[in-house]
């Protein structure tokens, strides 16, 4: 090899070290920035995380921690915290009328379109509770309206709404999107209470109506939110409450989560999940005797 090939294969790897170097220096910059960004995505988790708990802690105080003791029906309920998104609410309503109550189970897209929601059912609260009481689909309808002017473009909730009489021993209700409840009497076909109608969000321009069911004696109620029920499947869902119809409310509760959770293979699931189950006992009012 001549002395001039010799001098150029040096300047050629003279050249490549130059270049190996920069490539050094850039694998090491690229490594700080790397890190850089993955503290950052560090505690922005953390933070959102810490609010996911917060928000999850303010809806968890929301949520009615006693049922009402209501003459001729069993109640039970369980609400569950999604481990990814939540939305979910639920509440009973006792009228200046005490014959005469009402259910009101929600799920929405998430904390913020719920507590939007939650804000509106406590602006029409004293229109809940009057003693006339208003019909369950005008309810819906004045929440859908405003609803409409502050959702977000993503934002939705789907709802379910019950009043019960106990003169009558008369359900009339009114839904909107996923939301579903079933009924089960006697010797009888279980029903399922669903809507035709979307869910509140920026699009809803529906004209609600309600539908009204007798309730019979020793016959039951169930509603649950979609969070629970997409996971179910309706048919699962038309077993178990039929498998069960001898079971308590708890049981039948209970048995509706535990197959769910088996169902996703993890305790915790990924959306809140809300059931409320009302068995219907006797039916029997006992009038105040007057003086």
């Amino acid at each position: 090899m001549s002395d001039d090939e010799v001098r150029k294969l040096k300047n050629i790897i003279a050249s490549l070290e130059g270049e190996l170097k920069n490539k050094n220096e850039e694998v090491m910059i690229y490594r700080q920035e790397l890190v850089k960004f993955s503290r950052q995505l560090d505690h922005l988790m953390s933070g959102v995380s810490t609010d996911l708990k917060y928000l999850s802690e303010i809806q968890k105080t929301l949520a009615p921690t006693e049922l009402p003791d209501i003459p001729g029906f069993e109640i039970s309920r369980k609400f569950v915290y999604g481990s990814k998104s939540g939305g979910d609410f639920f509440d009973f309503f006792e009228f200046e009328d005490k014959f005469r109550f009402g259910l009101l189970v929600a799920s929405s897209s998430g904390y913020a379109m719920s507590a939007l929601f939650l804000s509106f059912i406590l602006k029409f609260s004293h229109i809940l509770q009057a003693k006339k009481g208003v019909p369950p689909e005008q309810i819906l309808q004045k929440v859908a309206a405003e609803l409409k002017g502050q959702a977000g473009e993503k934002d939705l909730t789907h709802a379910f709404y019950a009043v019960i009489d106990r003169r009558d021993y008369s359900l009339r209700f009114c839904s909107v999107g996923k939301m579903l409840g079933f009924y089960l009497a006697p010797n009888k076909q279980l029903q399922i209470l669903k809507s035709s109608a979307s869910p509140f969000g920026q699009q809803f321009d529906e004209v609600l109506n309600s539908a009204q069911i007798e309730l019979e004696a020793k016959s039951r109620f169930c509603v649950m939110t979609d969070g629970l029920s997409d996971v179910l499947g309706l048919d699962r869902i038309a077993k178990i409450l039929t498998d069960n119809s001898k079971a308590s409310v708890h049981e039948l509760r209970n048995e509706l989560l535990f197959q769910a959770s088996r169902i996703s293979g993890s305790p915790d699931p990924l959306r809140d999940q809300t059931v409320v189950v009302i068995d219907v006992k006797d039916r029997v009012i006992k009038l105040a005797k007057t003086t």
